[in-house]
């Protein structure tokens, strides 16, 4: 989520908060008389009706820390699931000394991850209580003011395996402006938006002027680690850490490339069917949407409280009805569903959030850059979206890896999201991977059009 100030007006937030709570079970009752006195049987069942067993303390331990942990053979197992498999962090007796050692042995493993991270990749990580920022609150009145100071926390070892996955991909999106610093993550305890929950923001400069990283309480809770865990364990598609992550770092990508200018954001928001007009009222910028047939859509609400509905309306931002008349509110313009504005879309967006055309291009730089995967699904489903990520992706890594004397990239960004050097080989690579696309693509839509025939 790009982080802009002036958008309070068009909330872009991904609102999901998600609540997994394990369910206790009833109350196990056996033995419960013993010792009682006659009489005293009612009133003890009283008091512990509702309760629940004792929490399992190393259950307790893994859902704090996002670990899997097992006994067997009177040792605690600590693991991961990262990268597609069950990784062995390390053992301790199935104690409670056992799980005091386990969070001395878990603060090591995170200090060796995040110092590696910080050391090679000149990215930073919030610590405990660390001041981050104050929190937005949202009036009776619709404007915004700002509240307490929000608070951090350290990363867990989870997040930052997440992190790096994405970061591994994510080059040189993951640098500031000059190249000399990289991204600051930050872990918030309370929410940036007060009541108004979700999942991550990338903010242009933190308090240190740096480009940053926000994750709200919630918003690596209970997902995989990285995409290959997602496909694994069956969750939701682009549901990992990886993922997030990788969606917030292109943000970074945009800042570098000069998004905050309005010829820069114009150009590429044009590439995938994105239209800019000026709301003559707010003077704020409005982003509308091309369709397939000339039509035009927008996103609109008559009430800041109201949800957003898709509308139809005019190349000025006008929003019309059914029979194209021009109408003055929301509630008496043709809606459409977020699922119909994706099919009649001129060009498709590649996943369900395209708010505008910054979070739109985010979407498609994530999955460009994701695996092999999800850069064809992207090819496959929407090329024009494909080809604009490409040739912006590609201008980012000429200005941090530079080219030769010929105006020849030295990098290039293979099918897996890493980069390589631009060899023939490596270059060849990646266009057979897009032909062969391709050419799935065209058959697949050959066949469609036969069984189209035959109804």
């Amino acid at each position: 989520m790009l982080e802009t100030i002036t958008r309070i007006s068009e909330s872009q937030k991904i609102c999901t908060a998600t609540k997994d709570e394990p369910h206790l079970g009833k109350l196990q009752e056996d033995g419960l008389l013993c010792n009682l006195r006659p009489g005293e049987a009612k009133e003890e069942k009283e008091k512990d009706k509702g309760k629940g067993p004792t929490p399992d303390p190393s259950a307790e331990f893994g859902k704090k820390h996002a670990l899997d942990v097992t006994t067997s053979n009177g040792k605690y197992v600590f693991s991961l699931k990262v990268n597609g498999s069950d990784k062995e962090l390390f053992k301790t007796d199935a104690t409670q000394k056992g799980l005091d050692d386990a969070e001395k042995e878990l603060a090591k493993l995170v200090e060796e991850k995040q110092k590696d991270l910080e050391t090679n990749l000149k990215v930073e990580f919030s610590t405990a209580g660390e001041d981050v920022i104050k929190q937005w609150i949202e009036k009776p009145d619709c404007t915004w003011e700002r509240g307490p100071m929000v608070k951090a926390r350290a990363p867990r070892l989870a997040e930052l395996y997440g992190i790096e996955a994405a970061l591994n991909k994510a080059q040189p999106s993951h640098l500031n402006k000059d190249g000399s610093k990289g991204l600051k993550f930050y872990f918030l305890t309370e929410t940036y938006y007060k009541n108004d929950p979700a999942l991550a923001y990338f903010i242009r400069e933190d308090k240190d002027k740096r480009p940053a990283i926000y994750f709200d309480p919630n918003g690596t809770n209970n997902k995989p680690i990285t995409e290959a865990d997602a496909k694994r364990s069956g969750k939701n598609y682009l549901n990992s850490i990886e993922a997030l992550t990788q969606h917030e770092i292109f943000h970074n990508a945009q800042h570098n490339m000069g998004w905050d200018k309005y010829d820069v954001k114009d150009r590429f928001a044009r590439m995938i069917g994105w239209l800019p007009c000026e709301d003559p009222k707010t003077h704020e910028t409005k982003w509308i949407f091309k369709g397939k047939k000339d039509d035009l859509y927008r996103r609109e609400q008559d009430n800041c409280k109201d949800p957003i509905k898709w509308c139809a309306c005019h190349s000025g931002g006008e929003l019309v009805n059914d029979k194209g008349k021009e109408v003055d509110k929301v509630k008496d313009a043709q809606q459409f569903t977020r699922d119909a504005i994706q099919d009649l879309a001129l060009v498709r967006p590649s996943t369900w959030y395209f708010v505008n055309p910054v979070e739109m291009f985010a979407e498609g730089g994530m999955k460009y850059r994701l695996n092999d995967e999800t850069r064809a699904e992207l090819l496959t489903e929407s090329p024009k979206l494909y080809d604009a990520v490409k040739i912006h992706d590609q201008e980012e890594i000429d200005k941090y890896r530079g080219v030769d004397g010929q105006a020849r990239s030295n990098f290039i960004r293979m099918p897996d999201g890493t980069l390589a050097k631009n060899s023939g080989e490596n270059a060849k690579t990646v266009q057979e991977f897009e032909a062969k696309v391709k050419a799935r693509a065209a058959e697949k839509e050959k066949q469609k059009a036969k069984q189209a025939e035959k109804k």
